[in-house]
């Protein structure tokens, strides 16, 4: 492998409120130390002109650039004396209709504006949303980058769309300040594993409103989820420089193929359906009436998982669900689930050693699984949740989730030979695909929930020996809101899109 790197930086801006003229100078100023650090790619944040709180079109319009005014010439000309690649978010004005945008411009170091895209999940209050189908992948010396603005990487299909498209790392100017659990961080180590792209995090720092963005960080993820805070700059600290690694040919390391290699689109094809306007699942797709489900996910350790079954069955109260581990079961194994689950009234859903939706097992008294019109594995009604269980790689792809909770799954079930650190992420925070997820492995299980707002959600974890258990409430996962501005097309065609959009974009 080439020790050759890229050295990108992002801009970690103090953003003065409402006051453009200031921020300009940072930012030019906060570039140049960019460049003099060596970065041929810089990053600045999301709204770093004005400020980012803002009540009405009328607060922000006075503010707003065209993507020919005077702050975008001053930046252009700084991309080319510097010669770097530029990326910064601003508020926009379309000229030709008065329109409003949170918005991200790219330019080269020939002073060309080379990426234009208008964030989709966008400030309601004042800005109209981009549009589903947008241009948001450039080229560069390195290969092909990515834009996307802060929560639009919240919702896993517009970074998914952009890997897609060919970026092999993706620009992420962001106002989102620090939450309980890591958040963001989290959730940008996910998106950089499931799609095997490196992301570029450029934050903010000060206080604007109510929000304290003082400890916000930038940062760079790689598509193994390790993080890296860079190395700041002599001058200024809010600068900071990465190395980004190179192959033999000069180009970023491409793994997206090792990601994508598993994906199976015609699974997802639910996906693009338009849920908004089915005010009750329920009755639309045929639902068990919603209520509580008291799920119980199994971390046995060394235990045989029906062993340690027996063990903690009594505290399992009728009607319950419980998840197993998968693990190297026979059919008297299979039998034994059956009385077991019998015995209890409970549910009990394990898994087979091996591979496809036939290693799957569920309690006699469950039935057979009911009729799913778009997926290979098995769906199951069970007390007041539609279940779907599947396997762990195939959760690897956010498109399996989302097409699943499209067709009224409350929760899916993941029997797991065993769970790493970056699975039990990937698992905490699917839900956000709008469904919940039990997992169930020797070493760990979990319970995770569909969060509210833009965090993670609530759940419940279990180390070795112990029992995952809560109570999940399927009126709450009837009520899902789905990120339906995507490019959906894209997420049906070949997997690696890079050799034909390089075809299309000399």
């Amino acid at each position: 492998m080439s020790d050759k790197f890229l050295k990108v930086a992002t801009v970690h801006m103090d953003v003065e409120y409402a006051n453009p003229k200031k921020n300009l100078d940072l930012l030019v100023w906060l570039c140049r130390s960019a460049a003099a650090l060596g970065a041929k790619l810089i990053c600045a944040p999301e709204m770093c002109l004005t400020g980012y709180v803002f009540s009405s079109p009328g607060a922000i319009g006075p503010m707003a650039e065209t993507v020919d005014g005077e702050a975008l010439d001053v930046l252009k000309r700084v991309a080319a004396e510097c010669q770097v690649f530029l990326s910064f978010g601003l508020a926009e004005k379309d000229p030709r209709t008065g329109m409003l945008y949170n918005s991200s411009l790219a330019i080269s170091p020939n002073g060309q504006t080379v990426c234009h895209y208008r964030k989709i999940n966008a400030e309601s209050l004042w800005a109209s949303p981009g549009a589903a189908v947008q241009d948001n992948v450039f080229l560069t010396p390195w290969g092909a980058m990515g834009v996307l603005i802060c929560s639009d990487a919240y919702n896993a299909l517009l970074p998914r769309v952009t890997a897609l498209k060919g970026a092999s790392l993706i620009l992420l100017p962001t106002n989102w300040p620090l939450v309980e659990g890591g958040f963001p961080l989290s959730l940008f180590r996910l998106r950089a594993m499931e799609n095997g792209a490196w992301i570029l995090v450029a934050n903010r720092g000060g206080q604007e409103e109510e929000i304290d963005f003082s400890k916000s960080r930038s940062f760079m993820v790689d598509p193994s989820g390790q993080v890296s805070r860079g190395t700041s700059s002599g001058v200024d600290h809010r600068v900071r420089a990465y190395d980004l690694p190179l192959d033999d040919e000069g180009l970023i390391e491409d793994r997206r193929q090792g990601a994508f290699a598993s994906r199976l689109p015609d699974q997802y094809h639910r996906v693009y359906g338009d849920m908004s306007r089915i005010k009750n699942l329920t009755g639309f797709l045929g639902l068990p009436k919603p209520g509580y489900l008291d799920v119980h996910a199994l971390a046995p350790g060394r235990a045989h998982p029906l062993d340690f079954l027996e063990r903690v069955l009594d505290v399992f109260s009728p009607g319950s669900l419980v998840l197993l581990p998968q693990a190297d079961y026979g059919d008297e194994n299979v039998r034994q689930i059956n009385r077991l689950a019998k015995k209890a009234q409970v549910g009990v859903f394990a898994a087979k050693n091996g591979s496809g939706p036939g290693r799957f097992i569920a309690g006699k008294q469950i039935g057979g699984p009911i009729k799913s019109n778009f997926s290979a594995w098995p769906v199951y009604d069970f007390g007041a949740a539609r279940l779907m269980m599947a396997d762990l790689g195939s959760l690897w792809h956010p498109e399996l989730a989302v097409s699943a909770a499209k067709d009224g799954v409350d929760l899916i079930l993941c029997p797991a030979p065993e769970l790493t650190k970056e699975d039990a992420l990937m698992l905490t925070l699917r839900p956000i695909e709008q469904l919940a997820v039990a997992a169930s492995s020797p070493n760990s299980a979990l319970v995770s929930l569909i969060p509210q707002g833009h965090g993670p959600g609530r759940g419940a974890t279990a180390l070795s020996g112990q029992v995952a258990t809560y109570a999940v409430d399927t009126r709450l996962t009837r009520e899902k809101s789905f990120q339906d501005r995507v490019d959906f097309e894209t997420l049906f065609l070949d997997p690696i899109l890079d050799s034909a959009w390089r075809r299309e974009h000399p």
